[in-house]
């Protein structure tokens, strides 16, 4: 009675056949484990009926491709292969790339290597403040914006504030198109002449003025600022010191198997 229950208990029912391939009942409920009732059946329902799909077409696929059988072998063998080999390294790499990178290798690379490394556009680093047309106070409001005096600045930032003035900051690098969309500029004109000079520019819309500070610039062709090519210098880097990293650990695995006498290469005659 024992052995007959353990033989009841072990028993994997067919749910459904597609030719020689079978879905069993083991299957099906580890797929609709968790659900409970009317979830639990309509998730079963669903899973039979795809799987049945699945089965249709990889046999049909079968019959029809047999031809190609070997070759399609061929690539899921290859497939394989390079699954296993990139997981492998990328175990071996943990941990070991990312305290190769640091902050001051990046930076020393980049030194060295400016050259390479050149805008493809303008950027710059600047201020915009939009006034009212006919407020009273703009002449000295033009004149704290362009004083080096760190008072004065603070007076700038302390007369915005104080009027609600819409006031841009661009701290970190922006692209000269983007500054100019908070200006009113007409499409197709030139404005490269705000960008030299070093001092407060000036334009006016219907009711408003603008104020146009410009603190750094760099033009289309100029090497390029660290914190704009940063990612791609550390990228670089990275693939670099994988390659090598990858490089190496493949030929002490080849070593350490010509040590053991696990490889045998036949002569060619």
């Amino acid at each position: 009675m024992a052995f007959a229950g353990c033989q009841l208990l072990n028993y994997d029912e067919e749910v459904a056949r597609v030719g020689e391939s079978q879905l069993l009942r083991s299957e099906l409920d580890a797929i609709t484990a968790g659900y409970k009732g009317d979830d639990s059946i309509s998730m079963a329902e669903n899973y039979i009926d795809q799987w049945v799909r699945r089965q249709v077409k990889r046999q049909e696929a079968e019959s029809v491709l047999a031809s190609e059988m070997g070759e399609i072998e061929r690539l899921v063998s290859e497939y394989r292969q390079s699954l296993l080999t990139n997981r492998l390294e990328q175990r071996y790499l943990s941990g070991r790339l990312d305290t190769l990178i640091t902050d001051s290798v990046v930076r020393c690379y980049f030194a060295d290597h400016r050259k390479d490394f050149v805008m493809d556009r303008t950027i710059l680093k600047g201020r915009i403040v939009r006034l009212p047309d006919n407020y009273r106070q703009s002449v000295k409001l033009f004149n704290l914006m362009g004083s080096k005096n760190k008072e004065k600045q603070q007076d700038f930032l302390d007369l915005c504030r104080k009027n609600n003035f819409e006031l841009y900051t661009f701290e970190q690098w922006v692209d000269f198109s983007e500054f100019l969309s908070y200006l009113p500029v007409r499409k197709g004109k030139n404005y490269d002449y705000i960008l030299s000079g070093g001092e407060i520019r000036q334009m006016a819309d219907s009711d408003s003025k603008y104020f146009i500070d410009i603190k750094e610039v760099i033009r289309k062709g100029e090497p390029a600022p660290l914190e704009r090519v940063e990612d791609m210098v550390r990228r670089l880097l990275y693939n670099r010191s994988r390659a090598e990293m990858v490089g190496q650990y493949n030929d002490s695995l080849y070593n350490a198997a010509l040590l053991e006498g696990k490889i045998r290469i036949r002569n060619k005659e």
